[in-house]
């Protein structure tokens, strides 16, 4: 059977083309197992003047000896609002001690203080916090390394419930509303029921 020239080119563009898917798919294969480990601030949903810190891993697959690194100090249980105290700088925890294994969506979650406290302690400074650790890719005999670098910013809750100090005061407010109201409404059951207990007592007495 001869050989043509044609023939031979279409031999090697099949061949570049079955490479080529099997890169693809290993390259696809490996992103849907690479984990990402990310760090962010939220207000508590609970007490939104209190603000938490969030390590989350938001990729696929699970993170292995990870590691925390800051640009600077963190402040740690920095509650209060005007004349909040100088809080102390964070000594444990996960950002300190780091995190052996991390599974995918796995979080931890740090109650860091309030604005006024974490203002005290931070300025108008930012924190990057870099986050190294590693994963094992499929098909592979070694570990494989990341980096990731998550930026901190307190003002981005300027203006915010987190930075509203009368938020605590107005819930107890809207508390004491709702006590006063449940009071009242008990109060005139009571009234109802002491009535119908007055008239069945004058019923048994005319018998």
């Amino acid at each position: 059977m001869e050989i043509t020239p044609s023939s031979e080119i279409l031999s090697i563009v099949a061949l570049i083309i079955a490479l080529s898917s099997t890169v693809i798919n290993y390259l696809v294969l490996k992103i849907q197992r690479e984990p990402e480990v990310v760090i962010y601030a939220l207000h508590d949903e609970r007490s939104p003047s209190f603000i938490n810190l969030i390590i989350e891993n938001s990729g696929s697959g699970a993170a292995q000896d990870v590691n925390f690194t800051s640009s600077r100090a963190i402040p740690s249980r920095a509650f209060g609002f005007e004349n909040a105290k100088q809080p102390e700088y964070m000594t444990e925890g996960p950002l300190i001690k780091g995190i052996p294994s991390f599974s995918k969506s796995e979080r931890r979650i740090i109650t860091w203080g309030q604005y006024g406290g974490l203002k005290k302690g931070l300025g108008e400074d930012i924190i990057d916090i870099t986050a190294t650790y590693y994963s094992r890719p499929p098909l592979s005999l070694t570990r494989q390394k990341h980096t990731t670098i998550s930026r901190i910013d307190l003002r981005s809750f300027e203006g915010t419930n987190a930075s509203d100090h009368n938020w605590d005061k107005q819930t107890a407010q809207s508390l004491e509303k709702i006590s006063k109201t449940l009071a009242s409404i008990t109060s005139v059951g009571n009234q109802s029921l002491n009535i119908s207990i007055r008239t069945d007592n004058s019923d048994n007495k005319n018998l």
